[in-house]
């Protein structure tokens, strides 16, 4: 089984207002560093991929071209899909013409950090209309369901020229929904990825958000990579298990 490592990218920056009153997610030291302007405790990317770099991992990155300005960071996505690491567009949905904002946001990432082929909705939000329209504008595959929606944790073909990339485990739905502890956590997740071994399953997921690497819960991701590291898991990036199903289906 594969392990594909994914990061949605939400933001990059806070004031320190915002951080200090959720002090309680971060180290002591980070506060400081953060008060003393010394380190952006939201934008990650660069300490992720030193991370994955050490064990041998890519990861894909999804980055919106809505919610912050990404302009910011334009150079280092390019840098590290140089580098072999996976960028694409984290579509953000809004219901006043879709359509329109849709190739308003392909047009602005094609333009600045290069040629879409996937996407994961922001929120993860999908139905059959955006379906059709990823399929229909020539994407390569949606990354936006999770395995319990559509029952499988493998990529399928969920429109004739469209890969479905299931999700099998996200940061948001053990800390956010869940409300674990990290210990609980940890179980859970060791516990989610046997049962995708049991069910023979050939791919597995995992989300963990780039600005959430240093908080309560984020941190796991470190520990995640190492385990996987550990038993000699492979990892492979969205586009490439999105093209094995392809070539499957040929």
């Amino acid at each position: 089984m594969k392990i594909v490592l994914t990061h949605d990218i939400d933001s990059i920056k806070k004031p320190f207002s915002h951080i200090w009153q959720r002090r309680n997610r971060f180290s002591r030291w980070d506060i400081v560093l953060s008060a003393l302007h010394i380190r952006n405790l939201y934008n990650n990317i660069e300490d992720i991929i030193a991370l994955e770099d050490k064990y041998g991992y890519k990861s894909t990155f999804f980055v919106p071209v809505f919610l912050f300005d990404v302009t910011e960071i334009v150079d280092t996505l390019k840098e590290i899909k140089k580098e072999g690491w996976e960028v694409q567009l984290h579509f953000v949905y809004e219901s006043i013409q879709p359509q329109g904002l849709f190739k308003l946001q392909r047009d602005f990432f094609e333009k600045h950090i290069g040629e879409l082929y996937g996407l994961r909705s922001h929120m993860l939000f999908i139905n059959d209309f955006l379906l059709d329209l990823f399929e229909k504008e020539g994407l390569l595959y949606d990354a936006s369901f999770r395995a319990e929606t559509v029952n499988s944790y493998n990529p399928f073909n969920i429109r004739n020229n469209l890969v479905e990339i299931p999700l099998a485990l996200m940061d948001a739905d053990i800390f956010g929904r869940f409300k674990f502890s990290e210990n609980t956590a940890w179980k859970y997740i060791m516990w989610k990825l046997k049962s995708a071994e049991k069910e023979n399953a050939d791919c597995f997921v995992v989300l963990f958000h780039q600005e959430a690497y240093r908080m309560k819960g984020g941190r796991l991701y470190k520990k995640f990579v190492e385990y996987i590291s550990s038993q000699d898991y492979e990892t492979q990036l969205c586009i490439d298990a999105a093209k094995s199903i392809k070539e499957r289906k040929k």
